[in-house]
């Protein structure tokens, strides 16, 4: 019996010695070792979960399978069992240089309440998830500089400074006199006989050619924004210029030269035409204007001649970020539970917070009442305008399902924060904008793909982010539910992988500073 007991001891011996031969070997200098985690990456069309082994070094992944295998060197092993691994998120439309709830005049009146928004700020983007960013106006680059210097930041991109079409909606804002003294690098429009370049300028500085030079080595932008804007679905008198057809056509042919994308500021029926007929590689808003306000305000069934456009921007694979959030922001201000939503702790500094609560803080509703003076007033309740700010929002939810159920190719961006909007808070403003779009009928499994690897793919980023991937960066996030069963995963958020580091979530949390 004890000759039995000592062979079957041998056998299993030599057996294990067996399997370690053929186990596979990775090596380590400081890494993280994941085990028993279900690896959720959408590298592939249809997305195929596994429960399996991520292995981290320094900053890379350099094992992702299901095979068991052995670890050396300096690592941390985590039992990750019953939690789901995903990428870092990519929120490709921020604007990191506004403050959510303070224009510029109070961020001077009021320079604490400003910094201790900015030293926030990357942190209430990671607590949420999003380890990327891309700003496509970097108007400027002294803030992105401060961002990037700090401990901790995601990781940010930007398309350099917005280009600015000569005497546009952005320039006419200025006096005639002082506009070229503060858009220095303005793309003159030679297609457009209402503009007249001064004879003081050169103009061989402002050809399509230069300012994308601009834009990629002087400001090292990884795309080029620029904006179509009709006049905000007739509310507002245009006293702008339009660009013309073939200067943007010119601006897209010129950044293809350079492998670099096209951005339109595009909200309304005849913006996203023009941006189709340009050929944009993206349209950078949802489709909240049908056409003037007063026509459509009322109109839920999607014109034909929407539809066909909507079928046209799909068909040409044209990306398409909704952005819902810059008006369901607006529809939030004038709900006053907002601003005690439990999740604002999380991502606003205190005193921010309490500012906000205040009537000086309450400054956006005045703005918004301002220019929907022709639908509603001082007098008119809060109720009344959240109600028809959610008729603008329901213009969005439609188009975007017709696109998406024409197989339109969806980027997620969040705007944030659409016109200095302390409803558009950042970070969460990222996850609301999902719940958006499970309510437009975006799968959770498309959803996921939007805010990965399709960002990374149109933004050149998909050699290093959007996947679990040998090689790709270790930007992960590790989450307590299954984010293709449920949006709530998103907010149920275990730890934040940046650069190879590994977070608890709390520890981005304003509660912690």
């Amino acid at each position: 019996m004890k000759l039995h007991s000592k062979l079957l001891i041998f056998l299993s011996l030599l057996l294990s010695l067996s399997c370690s031969e053929n186990q596979p070997e990775v090596s380590v200098s400081k890494g993280i070792w994941l085990t028993n985690v279900s690896v959720i990456s959408p590298e592939s069309e249809q997305i195929k979960p596994f429960i399996g082994t991520v292995v981290i070094d320094q900053d890379q992944i350099v094992y992702v399978g299901q095979e068991d295998i052995l670890v050396k060197g300096d690592f941390q092993k985590i039992d990750a069992k019953g939690k789901y691994l995903i990428p870092g998120l990519i929120d490709s439309h921020v604007h990191l240089s506004s403050i959510a709830g303070m224009t510029y005049r109070h961020a001077k009146e009021y320079p604490k309440l400003a910094e201790s928004y900015f030293e926030q700020l990357p942190r209430s983007y990671l607590y949420f998830g999003y380890t990327s960013l891309i700003d496509p106006n970097n108007y400027s680059p002294g803030t992105i500089k401060d961002l990037k210097s700090k401990h901790v930041h995601p990781d940010i991109y930007t398309c350099g400074e917005q280009v600015k079409v000569m005497d546009d909606f952005m320039m006419a804002e200025d006096d005639p006199d002082d506009r070229y003294k503060f858009y220095p690098d303005f793309l003159h429009d030679k297609y457009n006989e209402n503009v007249k370049i001064p004879d003081s300028i050169d103009v061989e500085l402002h050809t399509v050619k230069q300012v994308v030079r601009n834009v990629v080595d002087k400001q090292e932008g990884i795309c080029i924004k620029t904006i179509y804007e009709d006049g905000f679905g007739g509310t507002e008198e245009m006293t702008w210029e339009l660009p013309s057809l073939e200067i943007i056509e010119d601006l897209v042919n010129e950044a293809q030269n350079e492998n670099i994308p096209v951005l339109l500021h595009a909200n309304s029926f005849a913006a996203q035409k023009f941006g189709a007929n340009a050929n944009v590689d993206i349209i950078a808003h949802g489709m909240w204007h049908w056409g003037l306000l007063k026509d459509y305000l009322n109109v839920s069934d999607l014109p034909d001649a929407h539809k066909a456009l909507l079928t046209a921007i799909a068909a040409k694979q044209i990306g398409y970020q909704p952005t819902f959030r810059v008006i369901g922001g607006q529809r939030d201000v004038f709900k006053p539970s907002f601003v005690d939503d439990p999740n604002l702790q999380e991502i606003f500094p205190p005193e921010l917070l309490n500012w906000l609560r205040s009537e000086e803080g309450s400054w956006q509703k005045k703005r918004i009442l301002t220019y929907g003076g022709a639908y509603f007033n001082s007098d008119t309740p809060d109720s009344e305008i959240a109600i028809l700010m959610q008729s603008v929002l329901d213009k969005i939810n439609i188009t975007t399902n017709y696109l998406y159920g024409k197989k339109g190719k969806l980027l997620f961006g969040s705007d944030t924060p659409a016109m200095n909007n302390h409803a558009n808070p950042p970070g969460y403003n990222g996850y609301l904008e999902m719940i958006e779009w499970a309510k437009a009928g975006v799968s959770l499994e498309d959803l996921l793909k939007a805010a990965t690897i399709n960002n990374a793919k149109e933004f050149n980023l998909d050699k290093q982010l959007g996947s679990i991937e040998y090689g790709k960066k270790a930007n992960l996030i590790l989450l307590d539910k299954n984010p293709l069963e449920e949006i709530e995963a998103y907010n149920n958020i275990s730890k934040v992988i940046l650069g190879g580091e590994i977070y608890d979530r709390e520890n981005f949390s304003a509660l912690n500073r």
